[in-house]
């Protein structure tokens, strides 16, 4: 009888003290604690017309003789799918959005006279449909089909004039943008001497064609602005 009651006196402090070692394990929370709330992401900021419209902006283009001029590419105040091209040889034209986010159609149009120092030329003579603002000057100059794609990798921008705008592969009229040269296969001498032989027989017939269906193309490149670092004033 003494024997069992040591042994049921021994397993109860042995549960007792499990129990406590599981609980005392556990830390305790003050009654009066708060979480600290946690930081929250800074919000981005707000998305300009540059961010939306990569086109958009100040470039440098070369012509033959060497001279740099100034070519700048805004949004059209009234159609977000619509750029005005400024400082091309052509004049100032238009150019419609077909793919997001700098792919264009450059449409049929008479080209305005090219603005100077960011002054519109207009013509004091005429005036729009009830406005009595002066009319833009138009240059005289017949615009035909073009594309217009800017590739924002390269910050470079292709302007094709004259080439009608392909629906299915824009970029195809431009061989800088589809040169890829894995693409190369090789073939025998045999092969080769016989197309050149075929090719130089309808080379002088097709030229003349072939120059009027691909336009001229131009090659800008945009003009990146770099923001200044901070100056240090601490001595």
């Amino acid at each position: 009888m003494k024997k069992n009651f040591l042994l049921a006196a021994v397993l109860s402090l042995t549960i007792a003290a499990t129990s406590y070692a599981q609980t005392s394990a556990t830390p305790e929370v003050p009654r009066n604690y708060k979480p600290q709330p946690k930081e929250l992401a800074p919000m981005p900021g707000e998305l300009t017309d540059e961010m939306i419209f990569p086109v958009l902006g100040k470039y440098d283009y070369v012509d033959k003789e060497g001279a740099v001029a100034s070519v700048t590419i805004t949004r059209d105040a009234e159609n977000k799918g619509v750029v005005w091209v400024n400082g091309m040889p052509q004049g100032k034209f238009k150019a419609d959005l077909k793919l997001s986010p700098s792919t264009y159609k450059i449409p049929v149009q008479k080209t305005l006279q090219n603005d100077v120092d960011g002054v519109v030329a207009t013509d004091d003579a005429a005036t729009t449909d009830g406005t009595g603002k002066p009319s833009p000057r138009y240059s005289g100059k017949s615009l035909k089909e073009g594309t217009l794609i800017f590739d924002s990798a390269s910050h470079k921008l292709y302007v094709n004039v004259g080439a009608k705008f392909d629906e299915e592969n824009p970029a195809a009229i431009f061989p800088e943008m589809t040169a890829d040269d894995s693409t190369a296969m090789e073939v025998s001498a045999e092969e080769v001497d016989a197309t050149q032989e075929n090719a130089k027989k309808s080379e002088k017939k097709d030229k003349k064609k072939t120059s009027l269906a691909k336009g001229t193309n131009y090659v800008l490149t945009k003009v990146v602005e770099v923001a200044a670092a901070p100056v240090n004033t601490q001595q």
